[in-house]
């Protein structure tokens, strides 16, 4: 019986730390970018093989200045609604954007969309 209250204790412990490092990722990282939409697509991660094994998809923005951009929902910015973001982005429009995130490329990470608008005319950003 006390080893199930340390092991839950433990896991209590384990869990608060992860949220707490979650929430300053998405917190401390978080930017304005001002991006032109050079294409719009999916990334696939994860394995199946003979129908086994699991996936999971990004959608994802490539910018003409070589920047890959990935728009996924975020718990921690309430952010529910990435495919009607997706839908609405236009191949060869300007944006300005508010991210979070690194491009860590060994760990295919990629800075995240919180929100985006159009750029208007005369935008210096």
């Amino acid at each position: 019986m006390n080893d199930d209250i340390i092991a839950f204790q433990f896991m209590l412990v384990f869990f608060a730390v992860a949220g707490l490092f979650s929430g300053l990722y998405a917190y401390g990282t978080k930017r304005q970018i001002v991006f032109t939409v050079k294409e719009k697509g999916t990334l696939t991660h994860g394995y199946t093989r003979n129908g086994q094994g699991s996936t999971y998809t990004n959608f994802m923005i490539y910018t003409t200045d070589g920047r890959a951009l990935k728009n996924v929902n975020s718990f921690w910015y309430w952010k529910w609604r990435s495919t009607e973001l997706q839908a609405r982005l236009q191949k060869g429009k300007r944006y300005v954007a508010t991210v979070y995130g690194w491009r860590i490329g060994a760990f295919n990470v990629y800075p995240n969309i919180v929100s985006v608008k159009p750029v208007k005319y005369g935008h210096k950003r």
